[in-house]
This record gives structure tokens, C-alpha cells and sequence, in this order.
């Protein structure tokens, strides 16, 4: 029995560790909206949920920026401005699965 505690113990140590080791990002900015930050690695951006400790949106734009958090009966999201080479546009982050809708337009 104590065996086995200890082995379950120190696979919950060697997880929790896993988790607080540093993200493979160059900078993670915070947001207003404390469940998400921006992540940034080779000059591009994405999203990362704070809570569910994962990337939501790919590292894929060249700018990112929070608008605002929408919280209503039916569902929440976060809305984002978002900007590649060629698109620029808006995202929203349905926070109950981390669903995405994006509304790109080309640039010229």
C-alpha cells in the first residue's frame, strides 16, 4: 500500500512539475481577461488559455490584441483583433470549449 502511494505521489509531482516548466514561447503577455494571455514566438502571435493550461489559437498572426470579454445567459466569448500579411480581422473565443469564430477580410 505504501508502495503504491508513493509511486501515485510521484506521478503527481513528475505531472505537476511537467506543467510549471516554462512554455516554448519568447514573451506571454497578459490580457485584461485573466483566462487568456497572448503568446508571441518568432514574431508571431497567438492565444494561450491560462486555465486550461493550452494554445487555443496557433502561433499563425503577426498581431494580436484583446477587445473584450462578452458575458451573456446563453454563452461567453472574448473578442480579438487580429492581423497576418494578407487578412486582418476578428476572433472570438466561445470560453465554454474554447470555440472559434474568425471574420477575416483581405487587406487591400
Amino acid at each position: 500500500m505504501k508502495q503504491s502511494l508513493f509511486i501515485l505521489l510521484l506521478t503527481f509531482t513528475a505531472f505537476a512539475c511537467n506543467s510549471c516548466t516554462r512554455k516554448p514561447f519568447d514573451r506571454i503577455l497578459p490580457t485584461e481577461s485573466e483566462r487568456y494571455s497572448i503568446i508571441c514566438k518568432n514574431r508571431l502571435y497567438g492565444v494561450y488559455d491560462n486555465h486550461a493550461d493550452s494554445v487555443v489559437v496557433d502561433l499563425i498572426y503577426n498581431d494580436i490584441r484583446f477587445v473584450k470579454s462578452v458575458y451573456n445567459p446563453r454563452v461567453d466569448y472574448t473578442v480579438w483583433e487580429c492581423e497576418d500579411e494578407s487578412l486582418k480581422g476578428h476572433f472570438a473565443i466561445k470560453m465554454q470549449d474554447n470555440g472559434i469564430v474568425e471574420l477575416l477580410f483581405p487587406i487591400n
